[in-house]
């Protein structure tokens, strides 16, 4: 089993798939000490905004440190920290890494072997695929912001059902409910704590919100080709529960040698989105990346949300972005991104490019 940051995400559920990985060696000493660190530096260009507040330029950080403590072959402690950017931006404000936090994205403590894995603690549920592997520097920004689950508190685990016709395939399920104690607040600059009196859903006294996820691989007579189906239930204290789910498929396969395609596409439905019983919301993604000679990299994506509101006028919305993105992977570790995107929110549309430096080691 791979390491999977945040309990059995979309990603790391896949990965279980594949014996070995986060099984670590038994001929090993224990305790054991291990991490990686990804460092990613990105400046943001807005400019040609129906808003001309939108218009603005931002350089900063996403660097995430993920640490593991490892007591014996399957048991261990992971932690997962964060460094971002915590608050937006004022109209037209420019800023050089500022308004930057470092908090506690995951802390789990877990058990796990080749074929069933379970954890408790602070992670992020399994419920979308696109949210992270949307192709291109600008891929999953409406999914990253709007779909992924993250930072809940609770417990979970995944079991490989081993191939069939559907291929391989790992059903994974957690139950958990926001974080409200300290560690949903931010240091360097804080970001605020979550409180329960928010009410908003997954937000309750005690895990009332579950999501359950099917991932497979190794399709026979697909090769390279994996799917992911999830449903997460987000209860609310004083709004109606939300009802999310989720289909997507991604297929990486070579057209030539050297040449590789990697088409995905995403469905995200929610029902009484964001405790709104009147309100359903839809999001399909679809990115094309390609890569050449694991060097040279370009995506082309795009996400469209619909948002319905029945019972009541002028409620209905339709956002979209569109983005095209080339980058190439040094052999120093060193990783290039340059990109386009036009982004239409709530009638505004607006342009930004960009460039992401990115580099990552393990120790």
């Amino acid at each position: 089993m791979i390491k999977a940051r945040g309990g059995i995400t979309a990603l790391g559920a896949a990965a279980l798939l594949a014996a070995g990985g986060n099984a670590v060696s038994a001929e090993e000493s224990w305790p054991k000490f291990s991490g990686e660190i990804g460092i990613e530096l990105q400046n943001d260009f807005t400019f040609d905004s129906d808003d001309p507040a939108a218009e603005q330029n931002e350089l900063g950080t996403s660097t995430g440190v993920d640490l593991y403590l490892h007591f014996s072959e399957n048991f261990y402690i992971n932690a997962g920290l964060l460094l971002e950017a915590v608050r937006d931006p004022g109209p037209q404000e420019d800023r050089v890494f500022q308004d930057h936090g470092l908090f506690v994205e995951v802390l789990t403590i877990n058990w796990e072997n080749d074929t069933f894995g379970v954890y408790a603690g602070k992670f992020g549920p399994n419920f979308s695929l696109g949210y992270d592997a949307a192709a291109g520097l600008y891929g999953t920004d409406i999914l990253g912001d709007d779909v992924e689950l993250a930072e809940f508190l609770g417990a979970g685990g995944a079991i490989n059902l081993g191939d069939s016709a559907f291929g391989s395939t790992v059903l994974s399920a957690s139950v958990f409910t926001a974080d409200t104690t300290i560690l949903s607040e931010s240091f360097i600059t804080n970001r605020g704590r979550t409180r329960q009196a928010a009410g908003e859903p997954g937000n309750t006294e005690s895990p009332e919100s579950f999501a359950i996820a099917l991932d497979g691989e190794a399709v026979p007579g697909v090769e390279g080709f994996r799917y992911h189906v999830a449903y997460a239930h987000l209860g609310a204290d004083a709004a109606p529960n939300e009802h999310r789910i989720a289909v997507a498929g991604e297929w990486s396969f070579e057209v030539q040698e050297g040449v590789t395609l990697t088409p995905l596409a995403e469905y995200v439905r929610f029902e009484n989105a964001g405790g709104n019983g009147n309100e359903s919301r839809n999001y399909f993604t679809a990115s094309l990346g390609l890569s050449l000679q694991e060097k040279w990299f370009a995506a082309l994506a795009y996400t469209g949300k619909d948002v319905t509101v029945s019972g009541g006028g002028n409620g209905d919305t339709y956002d979209d972005q569109v983005s095209l993105s080339v980058g190439y992977a040094f052999d120093n570790g060193l990783g290039l991104d340059v990109g386009y995107k036009h982004n239409r929110s709530g009638g505004i549309g607006t342009s930004t490019v960009g460039a992401l430096l990115t580099y990552g080691f393990e120790f």
